[in-house]
């Protein structure tokens, strides 16, 4: 099939053998008498404004191109060549009893939605209005069975566009011309490069379904990764035989005048825009006031001790993750300390955007930290918009263990953990003696943990791994002790303190083994999977 901008069909006649006479109604007839006489056709241009075809553009039948022709249970492969249809089998009237007749395209039992960037998917069914009269023309009215997506690009970056790709399951089940099965998950596919009202833009074709918000579309420029986007309203809906535009708006995630922080510098203590590249820094990153934005593009930051990025003294900074290539860690320290009375919001895009924390010599992987044998409190940790992978740490041959998000030791506090439309992965670890929740609290070498943080989770996925073994350690909240079980209320349990969780689902793990899962309603019900 031609592909172009649009998936109107012309008409095509098949021309018919006439009778002489007409048999009665029901009689047999004799073998390859009276073939099958039918057109092909789309809507009628009236129609096309509210259909996938595009406004003065056509697709036509071209030659080469099959169907799949069905009459009275049997079914014919039917070529298009020179203007005309053949078959080497054609279907043929077996008795003068009037027959259903129906069409599809393509003829192959697969239809694959990741080339689209050589040229559009299609499908398509053809049927005729009720019951075909013996030796009468079936007019066969074909309709699209997919969605029409068009990306239309703006902003100051939209010229260097190079690629849009869309979220789709790779390949589906083509039932008789009906969308059948999804097969495979998910994945980003290629769209059609392609011109709009004169204008550059990008098109698929896609199952039935909706657009989400931070998880359909993603852009790129020549030879560059590509950038999540994120739309401006969630659940667009995406429907068969129409077209669904979507204007994308395309800037610089991070700041053109963004200040560049090298291995030399990086004692931040104001309201600016800073951004972190590359694996170079082997030193802390220090803030220590006011509400400084820190970029992470591609960074990794890694120090021998100490905390890898330090918030102190009321500081309330925002660390944004552009990408996947982020890594924090601190060899014998806190990964991202946040001091009592001081907030991060760890962000980014779209859960696309992902930042691993390592933690060492049994610090927390985000949060507290410790002074001697002693618990350190710690702030607020907002974690939003973002997939982030957070590893408490054990120090050996010592009570010192912490877990992934939280705090570690006695007559600590750790502030609100608040984590919304974002994926976490926190892991806790364990000792000889204790082990630690992936959120909550842990050990220090004398203190046992005297509170939990309080847990704040909507829209979300939490994978919670408790160290191995897990004695009765909670998954989110309480810390364990094998030889004195009642030093802590922990209960192999979910329990964020004063706060809830709500519309997520928390994977409970032991180690890396699953337990349970349980699965969080908008009132914050939890039920076991």
């Amino acid at each position: 099939m031609k592909h172009t901008l649009s998936l109107c069909l012309a008409a095509f006649t098949l021309a018919a053998c006439t009778q002489d006479e007409l048999a009665e109604q029901g009689a047999a007839l004799p073998e390859g008498a009276y073939p099958l006489a039918f057109t092909a056709v789309q809507l009628p241009p009236t129609e096309l404004q509210t259909r996938v075809a595009d406004e003065g553009n056509t697709t036509e039948w071209e030659d080469n191109d099959q169907i799949v022709v069905s009459m009275g249970g049997k079914q014919a492969i039917y070529t298009y060549k020179g203007g005309t249809w053949s078959s080497d089998s054609p279907l043929y009237w077996e008795s003068t009893t009037s027959k259903t007749v129906t069409a599809w395209y393509p003829v192959d039992e697969t239809i694959d939605f990741t080339h689209q960037d050589q040229g559009l998917t299609y499908l398509m069914k053809g049927e005729c209005e009720g019951e075909v009269p013996f030796n009468t023309t079936a007019n066969l009215t074909f309709t699209h069975q997919l969605a029409k997506v068009r990306v239309l690009l703006d902003g100051e970056k939209a010229s260097e566009v190079a690629d849009v790709t869309v979220r789709s399951y790779p390949q589906s089940t083509n039932n008789e011309g009906e969308l059948g099965g999804r097969i495979g998950d998910p994945v980003y596919v290629p769209m059609l490069k392609t011109e709009y009202e004169g204008k550059p833009c990008w098109e698929a074709t896609l199952r039935d379904g909706y657009f989400e918000a931070g998880n359909t579309f993603r852009v790129a420029k020549a030879g560059g990764s590509p950038v999540q986007v994120t739309l401006a309203k969630d659940r667009i809906p995406v429907i068969p035989g129409e077209v669904t535009t979507i204007t994308i708006t395309v800037n610089s995630v991070v700041p053109d005048d963004a200040t560049v922080i090298t291995n030399a510098t990086g004692d931040i203590t104001d309201n600016g825009e800073y951004v972190v590249r590359g694996s170079d820094r082997t030193t802390s990153l220090n803030i220590t006031g006011g509400k400084p934005t820190i970029y992470l593009d591609g960074a990794t930051v890694s120090v021998g001790s100490g905390p890898a990025i330090n918030i102190t003294n009321n500081a309330t900074p925002t660390i944004y993750v552009v990408g996947e290539n982020n890594n924090i860690t601190s060899n014998s320290g806190t990964g991202i300390y946040v001091e009592d009375g001081s907030t991060v919001t760890i962000t980014g895009s779209s859960r696309n955007d992902e930042l691993t924390v390592t933690s060492g010599d049994g610090y927390p992987g985000i949060g507290g930290s410790m002074d001697g044998s002693n618990g350190v409190s710690c702030g607020d940790i907002n974690i939003s918009n973002i997939t982030v992978f957070a590893n408490g740490s054990a120090r050996s041959g010592s009570g010192y263990v912490s877990p992934g998000i939280g705090c570690v030791g006695r007559r600590i506090t750790c502030g609100t953990i608040t984590i919304s439309n974002a994926t976490v992965h926190a892991f806790g670890v364990a000792n000889n003696i204790y082990t630690t929740p992936g959120i909550g609290c842990g050990f220090t070498m004398t203190q046992s943990p005297g509170s939990i943080p309080d847990a704040v989770a909507s829209n979300c996925e939490i994978h919670a791994h408790r160290g191995s073994p897990g004695y009765t350690c909670d998954y989110i909240g309480w810390g364990a002790d094998q030889y004195t079980p009642s030093i802590t209320y922990a209960n192999s349990a979910i329990t964020p303190g004063a706060g809830s969780i709500k519309s997520s689902i928390v994977y409970c793990y032991t180690g890396e083994n699953l337990d349970k899962t349980v699965e969080y309603d908008e009132n914050g019900e939890g039920k076991e999977q």
